[in-house]
């Protein structure tokens, strides 16, 4: 597990960190309530460990950053003290906290309790892995149409479904090609689902995530003592994948390293774990997905020409929102249907007019922009038509198709933005600049984070907090 250390008692700290990592784990220490929440805006950590009495605050602040900061899971939390009382139990607990502990604590207690998080952590994996297999079986066996999550009726969205239609059934490898927050996954899934794998897993690799010294332990995994920390055996996503769909999202930002050995398993059909030298026989099928221009990068040498060859033997493009006017108010309406499910508010209305506005937008960031938008005015309009204020908010039309560079644009920002104040236009202005370096550098985070010359981390994390995406597809 990842773990976050926060003890303002530098030695203990130390300590257990070092016990952590003794133990296979992964941890990262922080002294103050302050370093703690910058280290959780940067990273996501499965379990915090977080004194109580900390020097500018105490760890009920870690707790509730935690809280905030987390990705699609939330991280456990255990609250150490040499002040326990039952009043800070009962606030710990009700914010979050998994457990709560007094000290001093034996290095065994810690090992016992962190046993249990990570099995309880195990278990849950499992469960969300045995849901999406019970859901592509439902699927499979013709209780759902795939076909209807990717909602439109235009004829760009018409030519994608009969494409889908043909190609998957077939085992041929598929490169999905489009902007960011298209909807690329979607037709990745999609395209497993329609297959004769839909009852096997469908496992996503998001290639741009992944350091360039883990790609391997994490394609292909690794055998018990193949490494420092490799305590034991340990399935890559191809085994993991075995007789299902192996997704390799944001392929072109595999190193040229990597590539030819996923070339090999390509060619082969067999991986070899880190540590061993007998190959392994996967049966699985390839879907990878990217937003850059694969044949430029061939050109410039930064993309195996055989690989590309290799994996678009089918190419789907999923067509850019901006493309699919004909689509919004179906989408717009699918859209508020599911906020309304996952927000658990009464079912909501749009206008057509504000519809027809939204269609009139250039939204750089596709159908997940839209879906952020449509959530941020579904949370903040009161009853259930959606109010134009809050979904044009930072959305406006003049904002999705303004030039940073033509004479006077700065001037004029300044005066339209006067009455929003100075908060929300840092934010708008925020936005745009991340927009445009993610447009110039054909979606690829680390080129974008070295032009607006912050870390990719931050760069991340920034596009979250802003609805921007993840580095997902």
């Amino acid at each position: 597990m990842k773990i976050l250390v926060v003890d303002d008692n530098a030695s203990l700290a130390r300590a257990i960190k070092s016990f952590l990592n003794q133990e296979g784990h992964v941890a990262d220490v922080a002294g103050s309530v302050k370093e703690g929440q910058k280290l959780l805006d940067l990273s996501n950590y499965d379990l915090v460990l977080t004194d109580l009495k900390l020097p500018d605050g105490d760890g009920l602040e870690i707790i509730r950053k935690a809280r905030e900061s987390a990705g699609s899971r939330l991280p456990e939390v255990i609250l150490m003290t040499a002040f326990g009382s039952v009043e800070s139990a009962v606030t710990a607990m009700r914010l979050g906290a998994s457990d709560y502990l007094t000290k001093p604590v034996s290095m065994e207690e810690f090992s016992f309790r962190i046993q249990k998080i990570a099995e309880r952590r195990r278990l849950d994996e499992q469960n969300e892995l045995l849901q999406r297999q019970c859901d592509s079986l439902l699927d499979a066996s013709g209780f759902g149409n795939v076909l209807e999550n990717i909602v439109g009726r235009s004829q760009v969205i018409t030519e994608l479904k009969q494409l889908l239609t043909k190609v998957a059934p077939y085992p041929s490898t598929v490169l999905i090609t489009g902007e960011t927050g298209a909807g690329k996954e979607m037709v990745a899934r999609a395209v497993h689902q329609l297959s004769p794998r839909a009852a096997g897993p469908f496992v996503r690799v998001n290639c741009a995530s992944i350091p360039e010294t883990l790609f391997e332990a994490e394609l292909f995994g690794h055998e018990k003592g193949a490494f420092t920390d490799a305590r034991q055996r340990r399935i890559g996503s191809f085994e993991a994948a075995h007789q299902g769909t192996v997704f390799l999202d944001e392929v072109g930002e595999v190193p040229l390293a990597m590539q030819a050995k996923l070339l090999r398993v390509l060619q082969e059909k067999e991986i070899i774990r880190i540590g061993s030298s007998s190959p392994v026989k996967v049966d699985v099928r390839i879907v990878a997905a990217t937003n850059r221009n694969l044949e430029k990068m061939v050109a410039a040498g930064q993309f195996r020409e055989d690989l590309l060859y290799r994996l678009s033997v089918f190419n789907i493009l999923v067509p850019p929102l901006r493309e699919r006017k004909d689509d919004f108010p179906e989408l717009c309406r699918s859209l508020l249907d599911r906020l309304a499910r996952e927000l658990g508010k009464p079912s909501l209305r749009i206008s057509d007019s504000l519809v027809q506005r939204l269609a009139a937008m250039q939204w750089p960031g596709n159908v997940r922009q839209l879906k952020n938008a449509l959530e941020r005015a579904a949370v903040l309009s009161e009853g259930r038509d959606v109010e134009a204020e809050f979904l044009l908010q930072s959305d406006r039309p003049e904002e999705a198709q303004a030039d940073p560079g033509r004479p006077g644009f700065a001037a004029a920002a300044v005066s339209e933005n006067l009455e929003t104040g100075l908060a929300e236009a840092l934010e708008g202005l925020e936005r745009r600049m991340i927009v445009a370096a993610l447009e110039k550098t054909g979606g690829t985070k680390s080129r974008a984070a070295e032009i607006l010359k912050i870390p990719r981390t931050q760069l991340l994390y920034r596009m979250k907090k802003l609805g921007l995406g993840e580095g997902e597809d």
